[in-house]
């Protein structure tokens, strides 16, 4: 984690379950005050010293920053990260993937703050931007494996069009999560597939029948 450079990641279970329980107040500070956050309303929160949390996190950016990872490390585990090529086509593991995400980001009160409140320095706004540069290079990889399977037409270019799906991804679920009511996550789903079709030149209704689905316990809300 760059901005944690300065000081040490803990390294025993207390230590780590110290960080986590800032980290968990934190969260929901910036969850409470629409994306503001300081130390000092942290600790507060916590029920400890600032000092504490500059201990474990160096600075208000690196608290931040340590948010912003922590969010895209889960989503990466529970989304991004998982192997999805058994269950069909590119299309239809694909729109199983932005399923999983979509229920992801709904299950998570901080998503829409990350995405649309957070309060970032230019520190922050960089490692947010590595986060992201990872998810592209993640969706360009999978739309290239796509086209070398013949599932996609040739002529998309992978980094743009995955820039496209994630970019939409963002902007959908802010307007879906701040709207009341919320619109249902099934409808978010279809819309923003229509999206990633469009990004990669197939038709939205190309999809094969998945394979069963196991059961997912959805991941806790934070």
């Amino acid at each position: 984690m760059a901005l944690m450079s300065s000081v040490s990641r803990p390294t025993t279970p207390k230590g780590r379950a110290t960080a986590e329980r800032l980290l968990d107040a934190a969260r929901q500070v910036a969850i409470d005050n629409d994306g503001h956050i300081e130390i000092a309303m942290v600790a507060e929160a916590a029920g400890v010293v600032p000092s504490l949390i500059h201990r474990y996190f160096g600075s208000k950016a690196g608290l931040v920053a340590a948010l912003i990872d922590d969010f895209y490390d889960r989503f990466h585990a529970a989304v991004l990260d998982r192997d999805l090529d058994a269950h069909g086509d590119w299309a239809t593991h694909e729109y199983e993937r932005l399923e999983l995400g979509v229920r992801f980001h709904y299950a998570q009160p901080f998503s829409c703050v990350l995405h649309g409140l957070l309060a970032r320095d230019p520190e922050v706004a960089r490692r947010e931007a590595e986060r992201i540069a990872d998810v592209v290079d993640r969706s360009a990889r999978s739309i290239r494996k796509g086209q070398k399977k013949g599932e996609l037409p040739v002529g998309v270019n992978p980094r743009l069009a995955g820039a496209a799906m994630f970019g939409a991804m963002q902007q959908v679920l802010v307007e879906a999560m701040t709207h009341s009511p919320r619109p249902s996550a099934r409808k978010v789903i279809d819309v923003l597939w229509r999206q990633v079709a469009a990004s990669v030149q197939i038709d939205p209704d190309v999809r094969k029948s998945p394979a069963p689905r196991t059961s997912q316990t959805p991941p806790p809300s934070r």
